[in-house]
């Protein structure tokens, strides 16, 4: 027989059988493993969503049959129509004054419901912007690393690496496109101290350092520089693709079937 989970009283629990109730919020609920909790709350909720939900439904239907065969266009123009009389009407019984008055409250309102909506539509286009500007951005600086990268002989299983080095490196991009080395707000300069670092020197100065020369593994025959084929990482000759866009798509899928 299947014990009954919540009792109103102690009194209606059958005897031998009390030790397995609690008493919780004045009434004695049975002991389980998970703990048995009252779910009456939340069927009350579930029940309230269910008969919200069929009156919205019943609603739309009632919309829908109210409305169908209505033109929104012919509908418009009638409004309009009863617009202009109702005007006549507060003319005729309240004088020019009252009139130009509620017109111009409702040009007010609609212009305001205008602006609310622009303002909408501006920081939509404002926020799209900013995004396509920084990952504009982002792309540039790939490029740009990337290029530096196969140009210093990296190996082609380490690009991806290097890239990402360059990437905490430099950040952002100057007035004229070009990419800087940024330190927080401060810009990172040459060996000349005068332009800002580019990524040639920079990959080039990481080379020559010993810092990370597993980037440049030397070649398994007889200490002979390491060689990975003419066209660099995946084969490919990353010195024939000029267009920015092109060489970012193709280190991309390169980079798709390092990763499989």
């Amino acid at each position: 027989m299947a014990l009954r989970q919540l009792f109103e009283t102690q009194s209606e629990i059958p005897s031998g059988l009390q030790e397995h109730y609690i008493e919780k919020d004045g009434k004695w609920l049975l002991q389980t493993d998970p703990q048995f909790e009252d779910v009456t709350a939340l069927k009350t909720v579930l029940n309230q969503e269910r008969t919200l939900r069929r009156d919205v439904e019943k609603s739309f239907s009632d919309m829908k049959i109210k409305f169908e065969g209505v033109d929104p266009e012919d509908y418009r123009k009638l409004q309009d129509r009863v617009k202009g009389l109702d005007d006549a009407d507060v003319y005729d019984k309240q004088g020019i004054e009252v009139l130009i008055a509620r017109r111009t409250e409702s040009m007010k309102n609609d212009h305001e419901r205008q602006l609310a909506t622009l303002k909408r539509e501006n920081e939509h286009l404002k926020a799209t912007s900013t995004d396509l500007d920084r990952r504009w951005r982002q792309d540039r600086i790939k490029t740009a690393l990337l290029d530096a990268v196969t140009k210093s002989g990296v190996h082609e299983k380490a690009v991806d690496d290097a890239v990402h080095r360059g990437l905490s490196v430099f950040t952002d991009l100057d007035e004229k496109g070009n990419v800087i080395a940024k330190n927080g707000e401060d810009t990172i300069y040459g060996k000349d101290g005068v332009n800002a670092l580019n990524p040639s020197e920079w990959i080039s100065t990481l080379k020559s350092s010993g810092q990370a020369s597993h980037l440049w593994p030397s070649s398994s025959g007889g200490g002979a520089p390491a060689h990975h084929g003419g066209n660099g990482a995946g084969g490919i000759d990353w010195n024939s693709i000029t267009n920015p866009a092109e060489r970012l798509t193709r280190f991309r899928e390169w980079q798709a079937t390092q990763q499989r």
